[in-house]
């Protein structure tokens, strides 16, 4: 291999690495989610990642980051306040057609310039909405 082709190689890896590495990442889960692990999928346009319970598979809410959200926040739908990278966040409630024992929960909250992220809680128990809601607020973000 000559001189010009490594030097060519290594340039490609260089740039290969310094995009993965300002590529969003998930954000890492909080020491009161040892329960919970991430499971992630990356598109040209968002990264989603899935917190999933470690002994039922089964999951404890998503977040999306991207440069937009089709979410929009609704204030009528306003049910609880929380902090999210210590800025105020608002829930809304969402209902599921034909499910009235759900709770779910989204968010919105733009991370910088060309970044938000939107949370979404699903669940039955109220004790594990108000869990996975203060789990969401103690999650750390990278900045733009």
């Amino acid at each position: 291999m000559s001189f010009k082709s490594l030097f060519a190689l290594l340039l490609l890896a260089a740039a290969g690495t310094a995009s993965a590495q300002s590529a969003p990442q998930c954000p890492r889960l909080p020491e009161q989610a040892a329960d919970l692990q991430w499971t992630v999928l990356r598109t040209d346009s968002a990264l989603l990642c899935r917190a999933l319970r470690r002994d039922d598979g089964g999951e404890a809410f998503a977040l999306t980051l991207s440069k937009k959200s089709p979410f929009k926040p609704n204030s009528r739908l306003r049910e609880e306040a929380g902090q999210l990278q210590g800025e105020q966040i608002w829930w809304y409630r969402t209902e599921i057609a034909g499910r009235p024992e759900e709770l779910a929960r989204e968010t919105l909250s733009k991370l910088g310039p060309d970044r938000v992220v939107h949370v979404s809680i699903l669940t039955e128990d109220p004790a594990a909405l108000k869990r996975y809601q203060g789990i969401v607020g103690d999650l750390h973000f990278e900045q733009d």
